[in-house]
């Protein structure tokens, strides 16, 4: 906040903040947002507060298309609160069941157990998702659910001590973060050092599977739960611990419910989304559609001149194919790892054909190369995007679903080896279905590459280097590409060739 205020007004801003009262500066930033943008400040700025989760929670209903549902928000915390349960009709929101973060955190359990492996504390999860299946169980389980009392006699679905329940409200987020990591500690007995890019640990992936099988454990005992107190058959989750897709994937096949949403921006950067949401029905009058949310490719765009310069600047071997993607298509099939860009961007955290890195599922090689390009550990798993009319040719029991933050169990081992490159260890994927109608010129890149190799289905990845965000400006997209070992990249219209 250096510039924004001065040494004794930060110290007031900093108490109100931790007295929970968020106003005061968020007035203060909104003002500097608009001085900063050349634009004339309103006499009078009016901010609604709208908590945490309720956010969350508007996010997952608003767009789910439900008109009553259960809504679930499984988080690390938000104000103080970690795991909240609400039942949801005709837009009024009634709390059912609200879990404190200093016992109720499944986010703030799974960050603690993965520093413990020498993961960082926000990506961690993403990591140790992908490392769990490569566990199995062992004494770190039995550990831990020393720990994590699930269908416990409390009332509640699941609680989290290392003593009694804390029932506290008034703790700051880092003592709650200590509690977790004093339970890790204990579980792992400390630091566990090793090296991601080297041979696997056995000790860390039992961890990983330790942590992940705990949290499906009260992920679908929190479902049961919501379920027989709401007496509702549709769920939608938001929350950070939403976006653990193998949790999803438990309770896809669970059939708690009968239909699931999950908001595909469902940790903090989709909070604004249900915020305003919110208010824009509950406090401005408005009336929220009640329609599936069925793309996100929201961000920004940037026009054909500007795409055209980026190319002819970049010197690389180009051509203009437009929206034929059979050369695309052909390359892939031929073994060119190919990046991906075009149109607008996708809002949340997954590549969905837009800002893509793709490559063929049928070489066993490419997963370790891939995840070399982009400088990933080798074991991460890859994701497919597929024709959604070919998603029963691949998986069990599967439902459309656009926004990769959902696992699904390949059908059997067979199909698996035709697609070696996006079936995990434990023959899971976290797939995107693909219609024309989502996105016209990605789907027809798949069908193009099924009509060649009979698949139905590709290699995508987000086009990202370790450690950075997806490429956003043509400018990005050009730099990535440049500097890693891909073979070609399409670009908005144009065919561009390393070799």
């Amino acid at each position: 906040m250096h510039g924004l205020v001065g040494v004794t007004e930060l110290h007031n801003y900093i108490w109100s903040y931790l007295r929970g009262d968020f106003l005061p500066l968020a007035k203060r930033v909104i003002t500097k947002a608009i001085l900063e943008s050349h634009e004339t400040i309103p006499s009078e700025i009016k901010i609604f507060s709208v908590p945490h989760h309720l956010a969350h929670a508007a996010s997952a209903y608003y767009f789910s298309g439900f008109n009553s549902a259960t809504v679930i928000t499984l988080d690390g915390s938000g104000e103080y609160e970690a795991t909240v349960i609400w039942k949801v009709k005709d837009g009024e929101f009634e709390k059912i069941l609200s879990m404190y973060s200093s016992y109720g955190s499944l986010g703030f359990l799974y960050e603690a157990m993965m520093v413990g492996i020498s993961f960082e504390r926000l990506e961690g999860p993403g990591k140790g998702m992908g490392l769990a299946p490569y566990g199995k169980k062992s004494l770190y389980y039995d550990r831990l659910r020393s720990f994590v009392n699930i269908n416990s006699d409390d009332g509640i679905p699941f609680y989290i001590s290392d003593d009694k329940v804390i029932r506290r409200r008034k703790y700051y987020e880092i003592i709650y973060q200590a509690i977790y990591s004093k339970i890790a500690e204990k579980v792992i007995g400390g630091k566990l050092k090793w090296d991601p890019r080297g041979e696997l640990n056995q000790d860390a992936v039992n961890i990983a599977w330790a942590v992940q099988k705990v949290t499906e454990e009260a992920v679908l005992a929190t479902a049961k739960w919501a379920k027989d107190h709401t007496g509702e058959d549709k769920v939608a989750l938001a929350g950070g611990v939403a976006l653990n897709a193998k949790a999803n994937m438990e309770l896809h096949y669970a059939k708690i419910f009968n239909d699931m949403f999950i908001f595909p921006a469902a940790n903090d950067a989709g909070g604004p989304i249900g915020a305003a949401a919110y208010v824009y029905e509950h406090v401005l009058g408005g009336k929220m559609k009640r329609q599936r949310l069925k793309n996100v490719y929201l961000g920004p765009e940037y026009d054909d001149d500007v795409i055209k310069k980026v190319v002819q600047d970049s010197k690389f071997k180009a051509k203009y194919v437009g929206d034929d993607v059979n050369a695309v298509a052909d390359l892939v099939a031929k073994g060119y790892i190919v990046t991906w860009y075009q149109g607008r961007a996708e809002l949340g955290p997954r590549a969905l054909g837009n800002r893509s890195i793709v490559a063929d599922p049928t070489r066993k090689e490419y997963w370790r190369l891939v995840n070399d390009i982009k400088g990933r550990e080798w074991w991460r798993p890859l994701a497919p995007s597929l024709l959604d009319e070919d998603k029963g040719t691949y998986f069990k029991d599967p439902v459309s679903h656009e926004f990769m933050i959902l696992m699904l169990r390949y059908k059997d081992e067979e199909v698996c080896k035709r697609v070696p490159v996006t079936c995990h260890v434990d023959l899971t994927a976290r797939p995107q279905t693909v219609t024309r109608d989502q996105n016209k010129t990605w789907y027809d890149l798949i069908k193009a590459f099924k009509d060649i190799k009979g698949e139905g289905l590709i290699m995508n990845t987000s086009f990202n280097l370790a450690g950075e965000p997806l490429v956003e400006t043509p400018q990005d997209a050009m730099r990535s590409f440049a500097l890693k070992g891909f073979d070609a990249m399409y670009m908005q219209g144009w065919l561009i060739y390393k070799r």
